[in-house]
């Protein structure tokens, strides 16, 4: 059968009939097994790009997550008579506080991600606001102050640990 009146047979089986008059059976068509194997390709390919969606979103957010562990140990682990501990809490601020505006701007579609991205940014703030307050307690030597400022510190710092291994965990699909 040449591939024209494989066309015309496809064609009149498109209209119920069948070229010979005989029950209707399969027959290869290949216009329609291409469209078939067209539409199927394409989503695929959706269902993979969605797939590198999300891990690209993972890898956004936990290489803001691990970009903000290594640049405040930097910081802090600084302090000396070049860098005195008000100057390094004020910087260790300035690192969080760009951690969490970096987190923040991370386009995240998904809503379990999404999740994860607002108690990133929510942390993030806590803890820079409390270092920000430490500074300033230290700088004017309130003792009160600096410590109401690490207790809000370590209540901000709680749930690093927990939501850190709980993300991994969600983009690793464990």
């Amino acid at each position: 059968m040449s591939v024209s009146q494989m066309t015309s047979t496809c064609q009149s089986r498109k209209n119920g009939q069948h070229p010979q008059g005989k029950p209707r059976a399969f027959m290869y068509c290949p216009q329609r097994n291409f469209l078939r194997l067209f539409v199927t390709a394409v989503i695929s390919l959706l269902a993979v790009s969605c797939g590198q969606s999300k891990v690209s979103q993972c890898n956004q957010m936990i290489q803001v997550a691990n970009q903000a562990v290594s640049d405040a140990k930097v910081v802090t682990s600084g302090v000396q008579e070049d860098n005195p501990q008000a100057e390094a809490m004020r910087q260790a601020a300035a690192v969080m506080n760009k951690a969490s505006e970096e987190m923040n701007a991370i386009d995240v579609t998904d809503e379990t991600l999404q999740d994860y991205q607002a108690s990133f940014v929510n942390m993030y703030r806590d803890m820079s606001h409390a270092m920000g307050d430490y500074a300033l307690a230290f700088e004017q030597d309130d003792y009160q102050a600096a410590k109401a400022a690490e207790m809000n510190f370590l209540q901000a710092m709680t749930p690093n640990k927990q939501l850190a291994d709980n993300l991994n965990a969600y983009c690793s699909g464990h």
